[in-house]
């Protein structure tokens, strides 16, 4: 019985050194990786300063405490230059979770735009990443699977003391899968927000209806297929050019052809509630065997007469859209019992053409992938103001000088 309990301790004692071990490389790993994050934040403009940064006690939680982190953002074109500022940041894993990593926030988080600071005050808040065991054996992983957000009872306060917005709650929910195939999920997200309330004082100013409260507000978005292998530097080089409409075509539809080309399909849904209407929105997208696209879009809205009458009351100035938007979609607007005045579309497109509630509207144009792919050059510019002013001038001065000389001539 004695080496049986002396088995046990020695047992529970090597387990207890091999947790801390492993504990004690945690909290580096973490404070490692926030300092090369801090670098590689660095390298594309964003300042990262903070005044300490500590590890934590509890044999229960690796965590990492970064005290008085501050972001300052690139100055925009403008010059002005925004900073954010956090006064304590913790970076955690519980021991009982491992593949969980939490990002612990401050309840206050300053923005500060030069001329005009915004502090955002919250309730609760929570911020949770699920790890990607794949990175331990490839190096090119996704460390990240997806994550959670939520906070609550949140104000937005402009100069710290003027309340411009509070919103009930926030929560969001996303999934990701680098290594998806034809049939599997490569992104799931969903956002919703409660009880998001403009604040009275601007709600009288801008005469804003229905009390400045938006009641409800999800948004569901789901892609399939596999992931382009270069889908994060071709949207870092889309955001370089951002007037260049040829060039992003020509960086984009390449990735969009290729994702079709390997089953790539997509859905996205709307939820809202305001004022007196609930408003439900959904969309899909699928391509057939010549890669054209093929899906549905529905929108539902009850309880139009009031929505529209308060807005009309607000705003004057829309009653002739209003009543020409009515005028448009009036074969599609009905009335029930329970939900007053209500509008119902259906709206189904492919090879069958668009058809929507049933009728058929028109045929849908075929994409041309290689002209998608391969957009003409944007037209050239006269000299000048780009009107070509210049060279209808210069053209007509020497039309006019011919004349002249001609008109010399006996």
């Amino acid at each position: 019985m004695r080496g049986v309990i002396k088995f046990l301790l020695t047992l529970i004692v090597g387990i207890g050194l091999i947790w801390l071990g492993f504990w004690w490389y945690a909290e580096g790993r973490l404070q490692t990786g926030f300092a090369d994050w801090a670098e590689k934040q660095a390298t594309q403009g964003v300042k990262i300063s903070y005044d300490s940064i500590h590890r934590g006690t509890s044999v229960l939680d690796a965590a990492v405490t970064v005290d008085n982190l501050t972001l300052t953002l690139p100055p925009a074109q403008n010059g002005a230059q925004a900073t954010i500022s956090l006064p304590t940041v913790t970076l955690r894993i519980h021991a009982l979770n491992p593949l969980v990593f939490h990002i612990d926030l401050p309840n206050k988080i300053t923005a500060d735009f030069g001329n005009f600071a915004l502090v955002c005050n919250t309730g609760s808040i929570a911020l949770a990443e699920a790890l990607n065991p794949d990175t331990l054996f490839t190096r090119d992983a996704d460390p990240s699977r997806g994550g959670d957000f939520s906070a609550s009872n949140i104000d937005f306060l402009a100069s710290g003391s003027l309340l411009m917005l509070h919103i009930d709650s926030i929560s969001s929910h996303a999934e990701r899968n680098q290594n998806a195939g034809p049939g599997d999920t490569a992104l799931l997200s969903k956002t919703v927000f409660d009880g998001l309330v403009v604040s009275p004082l601007l709600t009288r100013l801008a005469s804003i209806p229905f009390d400045g409260k938006l009641t409800h507000l999800a948004l569901t978005a789901k892609f399939s297929g596999p992931v382009p292998p270069n889908l994060t530097q071709t949207l870092s080089q889309l955001g370089m050019q951002p007037n260049d409409l040829a060039a992003q075509q020509k960086l984009i539809m390449p990735i969009i052809h290729d994702w079709a080309a390997q089953g790539g399909n997509g859905a996205a849904e709307l939820n809202l509630i305001i004022g007196p209407s609930t408003i439900d929105a959904a969309a899909s997208v699928k391509f057939d065997a010549n890669l054209q696209p093929n899906g549905t879009a529905d929108l539902t809205a009850n309880h139009l007469e009031e929505f529209t009458a308060a807005l009309t009351q607000s705003y004057p100035a829309l009653q002739d859209d209003i009543a020409q938007a009515e005028a448009r979609f009036s074969q599609y607007i009905g009335n029930t019992e329970q939900g007053g005045q209500t509008l119902t579309i259906h709206l189904a497109y492919g090879t069958p053409g668009i058809v929507i509630n049933g009728q058929k509207l028109g045929d849908l144009p075929v994409i041309d992938w290689n002209a998608a792919e391969n957009p003409p050059p944007p037209p050239l510019q006269a000299p000048g103001d780009g009107s070509g002013a210049a060279g209808s001038g210069a053209a007509g001065e020497g039309a006019a000088g011919e004349g002249s000389a001609n008109s010399a001539k006996p």
